[in-house]
């Protein structure tokens, strides 16, 4: 079993509607079943009852510095020390980063005659569709790709400078940090969103298949949470 933590606020998740179809997404590209939860219910006697080989980290609707998750102690705990494989996909990204000391931040403002791809929060920079992003180092994550994957953004924040645990694995022109993971532990976090894969550009997908890959390999090497 698997598990799609939901890193928005709690009227959201409630709402489910996309969070489902997601959940649905991550079932099928690991092959076992997913359970969905939110963050406030992710605490270690759970966790003890279900062992899950696998943790997904959901995006979020809101500002990084509207995230209600910045203020559960127990989820960074929790985060902080599980050991199976976990990944953080945009939103989830920037909270797993932050918790290993990075910061986050807006990308920029909107130059007067830069044309803004989406209504949502005027007058800012935004990475909103398929985008490139160049992959800047090997990692099983990685593997099977070229230089280059092309994969969905919807962000406007950004991880400005990575912490001292946590390498930079991509990169595209705007965002620096595309991808990182942990040096020592099977953490890592996509600004991208590989688990809304359009059907022409199914890198994502691929990417959350060598993700599942790996934390299969984790699983048969006897990791437990």
């Amino acid at each position: 079993m698997i598990l799609f933590v939901v890193a928005d606020s709690y009227e959201n998740y409630c709402r489910g509607g996309s969070f489902f179809a997601i959940c649905r997404t991550l079932e099928k590209l690991a092959g076992d079943a997913c359970v969905m939860l939110h963050y406030t219910q992710l605490e270690p006697a759970l966790l003890a009852r279900l062992q899950p080989w696998a943790v997904c980290h959901s995006g979020a609707s809101a500002d990084y510095r509207e995230y209600d998750v910045m203020k559960s102690r127990t989820y960074r705990a929790v985060v902080k020390q599980l050991t199976v494989p976990q990944i953080g996909f945009c939103g989830g990204h920037q909270i797993l980063a932050h918790y290993f000391g990075s910061t986050v931040r807006p990308i920029r403002r909107l130059r007067p005659d830069e044309p803004d791809p989406a209504p949502h929060r005027p007058g800012v920079f935004k990475e909103w569709g398929v985008y490139p992003v160049r992959l800047l180092r090997q990692d099983p994550l990685f593997e099977g790709f070229g230089k280059t994957i092309r994969v969905q953004e919807y962000h406007t924040w950004e991880v400005k400078r990575l912490g001292r645990d946590l390498v930079r694995l991509a990169s595209s022109a705007a965002c620096q940090v595309q991808a990182f993971r942990h040096r020592l532990k099977p953490i890592y976090g996509t600004q991208f969103h590989p688990e809304q894969s359009p059907e022409a550009y199914p890198d994502g997908f691929r990417l959350l298949e060598n993700f599942f890959k790996l934390a299969r390999a984790h699983r048969a090497a006897g990791t437990a949470p």
